[in-house]
């Protein structure tokens, strides 16, 4: 085999290898870029609706110048002052009990000045004077409460600071706290009393806010108990 015919040869077998491998030699293919996924937009989580506290009362606690709202787990959640405004007491109330009071208009007269009177079933009763001239002086300050139960609204407790709960005995709480005790009927026990609030005008009594308990019977109960009332001073 001559030199020409034997490089034809050579030329022939390459070309024939690469079409059997399948080489080309075009320009090369694009490879096709991964199509974009679209990340969701996360749902916002509704934040719960705070709770009032005073919607979860457990237990009322009679202080010498204003309640204590305690939880079931004893946790003091709000105080109410007793000169609150009358709206603010009584609102606070409401929330208290999940309920609007009933209310009657006293005109006044010889052992006290007009006022209206707000109550919740049977158990609690509030008091507003309107005795504008201020004649009663430093006697009450603007609202008076009386508990004439131990439970009252959807079953919230009531009790003074020294775990009396009304309608309980109060001749022995008299004897428990060392006050007196003449058994007339009309005994009145001094539970707890406040800082003084002026000059003091009996040897016994400081002039001060106190929380009391009263012998006698009020509105079908008798050991009731009343706040604020100052023993300091005289009272008709």
């Amino acid at each position: 085999m001559n030199t020409v015919a034997r490089r034809f040869s050579i030329i022939a077998s390459v070309a024939a290898a690469l079409a059997l491998s399948g080489c080309t030699f075009g320009p090369p293919v694009a490879t096709p870029s991964p199509e974009a996924v679209a990340t969701p937009t996360p749902t916002p989580t509704a934040e719960p609706a705070p709770v009032d506290p005073l919607t979860r009362v457990a237990e009322i606690v009679v202080r010498p110048e204003h309640l204590e709202f305690r939880d079931a787990a004893d946790t003091v959640v709000s105080t109410l002052s007793y000169d609150a405004d009358t709206a603010t007491f009584v609102g606070t109330l409401s929330t208290v009990f999940a309920a609007e009071p009933g209310q009657t208009e006293s005109p006044g007269g010889m052992e006290g000045p007009p006022a209206t009177a707000y109550w919740w079933g049977d158990g609690v009763r509030v008091w507003d004077d309107h005795d504008e001239s201020n004649g009663w002086g430093p006697i009450d300050m603007n609202v008076s409460i009386l508990f004439t139960a131990p439970v009252v609204g959807d079953g919230i407790t009531v009790r003074t600071s020294t775990g009396f709960a009304p309608g309980s005995d109060v001749q022995a709480l008299a004897a428990e706290l060392g006050e007196p005790w003449y058994g007339s009927g009309y005994d009145q026990v001094r539970v707890e009393t406040g800082e003084p609030i002026g000059e003091q005008n009996f040897d016994e009594y400081e002039n001060a806010y106190s929380v009391a308990v009263n012998a006698w019977e009020a509105y079908g109960s008798s050991g009731a108990v009343l706040a604020p009332w100052n023993f300091g001073i005289g009272h008709v």
